[in-house]
Order: C-alpha cells, then sequence, then structure tokens
C-alpha cells in the first residue's frame, strides 16, 4: 500500500503542563504521529476506554491524578499496553518502582527533543506490544 494511505500512529499525552502540552504536540506532530493531551488521569483513562493508542507518553508528577493512575488503570484492564508506555518525569524513579521494568521507556525532564521523538516514534511503531522494550532516554 502506498505510504500516503498509512494511518496515523495516535499517541495520547498526559501532561498537566499546557507549554509542555505544546511542546510535545509541536515535537511529535512534526515527526507524523497524530497527538491527543490529556490534563488528568481521569481524562487519560476515559481515552483509553473509547479506544486504543500506539503509544501513551505520561507525566508522573502531578498535583491530581496523574500517570500512576493511567498505570493502574492499564494493569487491571490491559496489561499488554504497559509496554506502550514512556513515563516523564523530572524524578521517576523513586516513584516508579516495578513500573520501570514493564513500561517502553522512561523520559526524564528536561529532555533532549530528538531523543524523547525517538523514544516515542519507536514506541508507536512496535507491532509486538506485550514484550517490554524498556528503554532509559534522557
Amino acid at each position: 500500500m502506498l505510504s500516503l494511505f498509512k494511518k496515523k500512529r495516535r499517541v495520547l499525552v498526559l501532561d498537566d503542563d499546557v507549554s509542555m502540552q505544546k511542546l510535545v504536540t509541536r515535537i511529535l506532530k512534526g515527526k507524523g504521529l497524530e497527538v491527543e493531551i490529556v490534563g488528568h488521569g481521569r481524562l487519560a483513562v476515559e481515552r483509553l476506554q473509547q479506544g486504543a493508542y500506539d503509544a501513551m507518553v505520561l507525566d508522573l508528577m502531578m498535583p491530581h491524578e496523574g500517570g500512576l493512575t493511567v498505570l493502574k488503570h492499564l494493569d487491571q484492564h490491559d496489561p499488554e499496553a504497559i509496554g506502550r508506555v514512556i513515563v516523564m518525569s523530572a524524578s521517576a524513579g523513586s516513584v516508579l518502582g516495578t513500573w520501570k521494568d514493564r513500561i517502553f521507556a522512561v523520559v526524564h525532564k528536561p529532555f533532549d527533543a530528538e531523543s524523547f521523538a525517538a523514544s516515542v516514534v519507536a514506541c508507536a511503531a512496535r507491532t509486538e506490544t506485550s514484550s517490554s522494550g524498556h528503554s532509559d532516554a534522557t
């Protein structure tokens, strides 16, 4: 099939910081990805209940429900999808615990735009979703 007819890979981004939402959207759309932004963990869970995403970028450190809310939801309802999660955080290590071995990658803030984009593109392009492709992107 011609590449013109390829379906865009869908990425769900959870971040409460509007400037970060804009930055991530610009970076990922520039790589040809379809981006959907939500600012609250509960909204992310609602979107996941409506349909699957090729990758999910989750901010852990949020004032209310953040990335951990989404990870817990996925663990209960779609454990294989955890392998399509990229966590963004300034200090994810201690908070992530055992999740770190199951997610696709951790991106530390502040991040390099090209490394971040490469991680998301690689995650979204995966055809095998049941195994974790763990990496640590900075």
